[in-house]
């Protein structure tokens, strides 16, 4: 199922509430929808982590709730809640722990696992930096796409919301490979390679509709690590870009200077400019939270810590930082001669002292130079088997 977006006027509605159920149905029931009568309808919530509800990492389960009752009510003929989860995280206990299988319980609609079965190969026109993509092989089942994503800033994107969240239809490993991608300094033209893809992505996966959750979202180092920001807001977009281009401004930032949203802009797949949309209410920027900014650089909390990171991945990143939580006071053997302990990540690095930790497949090719880790990414447990083996 490839879809088709719409070229009417690109519609964004906009509403703040206390409580996020009863602020969905609402906005969901105000919204104009083109008649569901009979379609076959997927909710992608983003359910990809162990995360509690309400800590602004995973969607709500009571808005997802809360979009099922509204897609039964305008008479969908199949209902499903469908999400590919991060590497090492099981799908059956990311649904559990994020309250998603409590809703399908609930409801009776299904939840699927997009990584199983077979998976579909798609062409992508124009792909410059990816040509072909692998998707969930549930995605012929489908006829609607209902992209339901938290309102949250993100450290290699700037933000994450209903485009970037289309990335958990990817099957397997080809979400892991976006974050592998390298593109010719003319392709790229300054814009990293992760961002590029999302907009090439966005070509052939693009949901008909959007359900951004501004209840609960997050701030800082996400998508897993910020704060969680209480900001009460649901916004519904009938155009993907648009929708994530006023959440953005909702969040305090530019869409212009958001890399993703303004490549996928430059393709025409949607508007980002405020005064060539239809928002309501016209004075939306009432409810304007400003979000803090995922840092410029990482931050590790033990300043006998060095961490070359060049063109790491968010996955990366948030395994580095577990596992130095868990097992920091046990590296102590691994400090170089300037008593430092060195860790190396990112599929771009090159320059680093010879015994750093090397830490995911993308830091292969100068395993030579330290203590190699492989995965993609490798959990903490195993980051630290592996260098209890080279004591051995």
């Amino acid at each position: 199922m490839k879809s088709i977006r719409k070229r009417s006027k690109n519609l964004v509605y906009v509403l703040k509430g206390v409580d996020p159920y009863s602020t969905t149905k609402k906005i969901l029931q105000d919204f104009p929808v083109p008649s569901l009568k009979g379609r076959k309808v997927l909710i992608k919530p983003n359910a990809a982590r162990l995360a509690a509800p309400g800590h602004g990492v995973t969607t709500h389960p009571i808005v997802v709730q809360a979009a099922v009752e509204w897609a039964k009510a305008c008479g969908a003929s199949r209902i499903a809640i469908g999400e590919s989860c991060i590497f090492g995280v099981e799908a059956e206990e990311a649904f559990r722990v994020t309250g998603m299988k409590e809703v399908a319980l609930k409801e009776e609609v299904e939840l699927l696992d997009l990584d199983q079965g077979k998976p579909l190969e798609w062409t992508v026109p124009g792909g410059k930096i990816i040509r072909k993509i692998k998707v969930s092989g549930f995605l012929r089942e489908f006829d609607f796409i209902l992209s339901v994503p938290v309102m949250k800033t993100h450290m290699h994107t700037q933000v994450t919301l209903s485009l970037k969240n289309m990335k958990g239809l990817l099957w397997r490993k080809e979400k892991a490979r976006f974050h592998q991608l390298m593109g010719d300094p003319e392709v790229t033209r300054g814009y990293k390679e992760l961002d590029i893809a999302i907009s090439e992505m966005a070509s052939v996966l693009f949901p008909q509709l959007s359900l951004i959750d501004g209840s609960t979202g997050m701030e800082g180092m996400g998508p897993g690590y910020g704060r969680a920001k209480k900001a009460g807001i649901m916004i519904v977009g009938n155009n993907a870009l648009s929708a994530d281009a006023v959440a953005a401004r909702l969040m305090g930032l530019d869409p212009e200077n958001v890399p993703h949203l303004k490549l996928s802009a430059e393709k025409g797949l949607g508007e980002i400019r405020a005064h060539n949309l239809s928002i309501e209410p016209k004075d939306y920027l009432k409810w304007e939270t400003p979000f803090e900014p995922p840092p410029r650089e990482l931050s590790i909390p033990y300043p006998d810590v060095r961490v070359y990171d060049e063109g790491s991945c968010s996955a990366c990143l948030a395994t580095l930082l577990v596992f130095l939580q868990n097992y920091y006071s046990g590296l102590s053997d691994y400090r170089l001669d300037d008593q430092k302990i060195h860790i190396g990540i990112g599929k771009k690095l090159k320059a680093c002292p010879r015994g750093t930790i090397l830490i995911g497949n993308c830091t292969a090719k100068i395993k030579e130079k330290g203590i190699f880790v492989q995965g993609c990414p490798p959990v903490a447990s195993q980051i630290w088997n592996t260098l209890a083996k080279k004591e051995l």
